[in-house]
C-alpha cells in the first residue's frame, strides 16, 4: 500500500470516524450540558414495515481498534443472514486508488507557500510521526494536512498493511459471502465537503487541528467509550462542544454539510434497497441519533424503529 493510499484511507471518515488507542477505557461520563435525544442509545436498530422482510441499521465507529472490530453476536447474526449489505462508500483499495489526487495541490502549488513557513515547519514536525515527509506534506491540500493530524499517531512499528477499519472489514466479508454490496456516496462526493471550503475556513480548521493534536488520545478514548456503551448521542454531544467557538462557516460545514446534508441523502439512497427487505446497513453511529438522524427520517418515511443492541 503507498503512502498516498494509506493516508486516503485515513482520511475518509474524518470526523465520524478515528482510529482509537488501546488504553484502558474509564465509565464514561456525559458530556455536559447534553440533552436526550431520539434514538440516542443504541448500536444496532431492526427497520421495519409492514410487508416487508425486516432490515438492520448497525452504527459503526470507523477504527481499527480490537474492541471495535469485535462484532456482538447479535451483530453478526443479522449480517450473515442479510442478502444486502449497505455501506456509507467503498473502501476496496481500487475505489480509494481512484480519488487520491483529489488529496494533492495542483502541479506547482505548494502547502509551504499557501500557509506559511513558520506554520508548515510545525506542522511538519506534527506529522512527521504518521511517516509523512516535508516533500509528501508540500503536495497535500490544506483540509488533507489537517485531517491526518485529526486522527492518532500510528503505533510504533504499524505498517500500512495492517491499516484496516471495522466498515473496510464488513465490506470485504460481505462481498466473499456473495452478498449484494451498496455503497451510499462516492469517496469522491464526501472529499468534495472538503474541496469545497473557502480557504480561509480550511486555514481555520487546520491551526484547530494544530492546536488540539496534542488531546487527540484523549479525545478519542473518551469517544470509544461512548460507543463502546452504546451512547451515540453523547458522540454527538461531544462534537458539538468541541465545535463551540468555531466559526459559524466552519461549524456548519462539521454539522450541516457533514452529518445533516448527508443523513438526507443517504436516507434517500437507501429507501429502495429497504423497500425490498432483508438489508444489513453499516454507517457511522454519528448519523443515527436526532431529530435529523437517519433514524428519525426513516420513521418519518413509515418505518418502525426497535433497538436490538
Amino acid at each position: 500500500m503507498t503512502m498516498l493510499s494509506r493516508l486516503f484511507l485515513g482520511l475518509i471518515f474524518l470526523v465520524l470516524s478515528q482510529g482509537l488507542s488501546l488504553q484502558g477505557l474509564a465509565k464514561p461520563l456525559p458530556p455536559e450540558n447534553c440533552t436526550d435525544r431520539p434514538f440516542d442509545e443504541g448500536r444496532l436498530w431492526k427497520v421495519s414495515r409492514e410487508g416487508v422482510p425486516p432490515s438492520y441499521i448497525f452504527g459503526t465507529m470507523h477504527s481499527r481498534d480490537p474492541r471495535i472490530l469485535y462484532l456482538p453476536g447479535a451483530v453478526m447474526q443479522v449480517f450473515i443472514a442479510s442478502s444486502t449489505a449497505i455501506f456509507e462508500t467503498s473502501l476496496k483499495d481500487d475505489e480509494l486508488a481512484r480519488n487520491q489526487q483529489q488529496l494533492l495541490l495542483k502541479p506547482g502549488e505548494s502547502l509551504k507557500e499557501l500557509i506559511g513557513t513558520s506554520r508548515f515547519n510545525r506542522l511538519a514536525g506534527l506529522v512527521a510521526p504518521y511517516g509523512v515527509a516535508p516533500a509528501t506534506l508540500d503536495r497535500l491540500k490544506v483540509w488533507a494536512a489537517a485531517t491526518i493530524i485529526s486522527q492518532p499517531v500510528p503505533n510504533a512499528g504499524e505498517s500500512g498493511r495492517s491499516l484496516t477499519l471495522l466498515d473496510k472489514e464488513l465490506e470485504k466479508s460481505a462481498r466473499i459471502a456473495g452478498k449484494r454490496v451498496i455503497a451510499l456516496e462516492s469517496n469522491k462526493e464526501q472529499l468534495d465537503i472538503f474541496d469545497s471550503m473557502p480557504a480561509s475556513v480550511q486555514l481555520e480548521y487546520l491551526d484547530q487541528a494544530m492546536t488540539e493534536h496534542s488531546e487527540i488520545d484523549e479525545e478519542l478514548e473518551k469517544m470509544t467509550s461512548y460507543y463502546l456503551a452504546g451512547n451515540t448521542g453523547w458522540i454527538a454531544c461531544d462534537l458539538e462542544e468541541t465545535l463551540t467557538g468555531m466559526s459559524a462557516a466552519l461549524n456548519k460545514i462539521m454539522t450541516t454539510d457533514l452529518i445533516y446534508i448527508r443523513n438526507r441523502h443517504m436516507v434517500e439512497r437507501m429507501l429502495p434497497e429497504l423497500a425490498q427487505g432483508n438489508v444489513f446497513v453499516g454507517i457511522g453511529a454519528l448519523h443515527l441519533p436526532g431529530e435529523e438522524g437517519v433514524l428519525s427520517l426513516l420513521t418519518q418515511k413509515g418505518y418502525a424503529i426497535e433497538r436490538k443492541y
